[in-house]
């Protein structure tokens, strides 16, 4: 199976030093509607995925684990995913290559840090394809008491483009938030696949 060439590679989303914010503050979901919606989202992601010669990986925190668990209940998932770090410490996010510089400058909770991520996904699973997610979920953190609760940043690296997204929730039920943020990045990559 041929890979995909890095020039044939133009997704529409991905200009510099570009940001989206969402804000899914007034948004109501249910986890079964949810799981639904994934569950078909994963299945047509899979079929681009199978149909560029893309793979993916992750580096998650604050949704510790919840997308690559997404993505390999699927049949067939090992085709496309290579893996996922969940790195839910600031010092496991150093020791898996994010700078300390980086994350003193603009805090673990940063669009900085989570295009970091995504990249040191890509990187450590060699991968097309990587995505970061960092955040506060429903509780402020004691290390950084001025950061907002219910703020997620997104990184997604795909060859050399790159696009961050900031996410707001008010969702406290942190299962449920999870799953809303798996929901965004899977609408994220099918829109640019």
């Amino acid at each position: 199976m041929k890979k995909q060439k890095e020039k044939d590679f133009c997704p529409i989303f991905l200009k510099p030093k570009n940001m989206t914010e969402i804000d899914l503050r007034k948004k109501k979901y249910t986890l079964l509607g949810l799981n639904q919606k994934i569950e078909r989202k994963i299945k047509k992601l899979f079929s681009k995925l199978k149909e560029k010669k893309l793979t993916i990986s992750t580096f998650e925190s604050c949704t510790g684990g919840c997308l690559v668990n997404e993505l390999t209940n699927i049949p067939g998932a090992s085709e496309f995913v290579k893996g996922g770090i969940v790195g839910y410490w600031t010092e496991i996010k150093i020791k898996f290559g994010i700078s300390k510089k980086i994350i003193e400058k603009h805090s673990v909770y940063s669009e900085e840090v989570a295009l970091s991520m995504a990249k040191k996904a890509r990187e450590k699973f060699k991968t097309e394809i990587g995505i970061g997610i960092t955040g506060t979920l429903s509780r402020k953190d004691p290390q950084y008491p001025e950061k907002q609760v219910g703020v997620i940043f997104i990184g997604i690296s795909i060859l050399k483009n790159n696009l961050t997204l900031k996410i707001l929730l008010s969702e406290k039920k942190r299962n449920l938030a999870k799953k809303i943020i798996v929901d965004q990045i899977l609408d994220i990559l099918l829109l640019n696949l």
